[in-house]
């Protein structure tokens, strides 16, 4: 966690100590997109887990170092355990981190486990989420923006509990052309759905922290939004 966003986090979970802290790793999986129908490039493209080792495993992630060195008690919980037993895991942490990734892969997972019918009630009662990456696109409405066409046969309805989207990984100097090339894609969307949600732009270092109504655009460097 980046020293700019720290204390935010650390004005989320209070005076809370020795905190609980589930990191959901399941974006990060090793996985390949390859043809539904095997052999015909044209019908729709599945994922396919690979028998190999993540390029890096979840107890040796940023996050986890973070947590552990600061303390706190750190399990793993990936989407593709049994779905009560994940569940039962949740329930019982003060942080949810769900990290970068695959961000189709993780919604199918989001949903496949359930924990789409339950998140917002975990958040509501006081748990913490942090997303990274793909991780924090999980909980806006939508996250095919920049991709999604009506040919995708791809799932792309986040789970909605925030109401917003998020432009991810933006450089500072880039930012004009992003924005532009932002808009283009919306109208884009609005002329398939209804699609009205703000937009911001995240640089690596900050982050949106929302504290109930209120929303914040935090960390270093400008803040755009659309």
């Amino acid at each position: 966690m980046g020293k700019s966003i720290e204390k935010d986090f650390l004005d989320l979970v209070g005076n809370r100590e020795n905190l609980r802290v589930a990191i959901i790793p399941t974006a990060s999986d090793p996985i390949e997109w390859v043809p539904e129908k095997e052999g015909d490039p044209t019908s729709a493209y599945v994922a396919k887990l690979l028998p190999v080792k993540r390029k890096r495993e979840p107890e040796e992630s940023e996050a986890y170092l973070y947590y552990q060195n600061n303390g706190h008690d750190v399990i793993i919980a990936d989407l593709k355990e049994d779905p009560d037993k994940l569940r039962e895991k949740l329930q019982n942490v003060d942080v949810i981190e769900v990290g970068g990734g695959d961000g189709n892969w993780l919604l199918d997972w989001a949903k496949k486990s359930k924990l789409d019918t339950y998140l917002k009630e975990l958040l509501d009662k006081g748990v913490v989420y942090v997303g990274g990456s793909a991780g924090s696109c999980l909980v806006t409405p939508d996250i095919g923006l920049g991709w999604w066409t009506p040919e995708w046969k791809l799932d792309h309805l986040g789970l909605g509990i925030v109401d917003f989207l998020i432009s991810l990984h933006n450089k500072e100097a880039e930012l004009s052309e992003k924005i532009e090339k932002t808009k283009k894609q919306r109208e884009d969307m609005q002329s398939h759905m209804n699609y009205p949600w703000k937009v911001y732009f995240l640089q690596d270092g900050q982050a949106i922290k929302v504290d109930g109504d209120k929303i914040e655009h935090v960390g270093e460097g400008i803040k755009e939004s659309i």
